[in-house]
């Protein structure tokens, strides 16, 4: 479709769908860690505190993503390459980050002393299993196929887990690069 083409039904219906994804995103950032401090009263530690972070971080970084995305399918994004470069830059950071989450978690659960119980080890655990699945959701495979009955049927079939929106694009600009 060229640059000047109107946005075909199907463009706008695709538009329509992914739209909600870096709102949601957006929101989680504060309701996740949010929710963890409620349903643990409180009694977190740094074991919980690693993974919410990376959890944070990778959340952010999908809400930048999907609202990139959406205006880049409106025809509205000045600098295409800005956003998905500072995305790249961040793909190292958070998956060292995450991997620091899963060992915190590990820690508080083997090495006596480090949790402040079980709520802040299960919490840590919680969080952690998140930000390992956010990472792969946005730069490596599409984990999420709830909200789209093609990609559900594909998964069902046993064809596996397509490649995220992020990789392809970041495949794309290293390609140009």
């Amino acid at each position: 479709m060229s640059k000047s083409a109107p946005p075909t039904k199907t463009h706008a219906a695709v538009i329509a769908r992914l739209d909600p994804y870096w709102k949601i995103e957006a929101v989680n950032i504060v309701a996740v860690p949010g929710t963890a401090l409620f349903l643990t009263m409180g009694q977190i530690g740094w074991v919980t505190l690693v993974p919410m972070l990376a959890a944070a971080l990778l959340l952010g970084i999908g809400a930048a993503f999907w609202r990139f995305k959406v205006r880049q399918l409106r025809r509205v994004q000045p600098d295409q390459g800005k956003v998905l470069h500072w995305i790249a830059w961040l793909q190292w950071p958070s998956l060292f980050l995450t991997l620091l989450g899963c060992l915190a978690m590990a820690l508080g659960w083997l090495v006596p002393g480090q949790a402040r119980g079980t709520p802040d080890r299960v919490a840590a655990t919680v969080l952690a299993v998140l930000a390992a699945l956010e990472y792969v959701n946005y730069y490596h495979r599409q984990l999420q196929h709830f909200d789209n009955l093609s990609d559900f049927r594909r998964m069902v079939a046993g064809k596996g887990f397509r490649q995220s929106w992020l990789a392809r694009d970041l495949a794309a600009l290293r390609k140009r690069s």
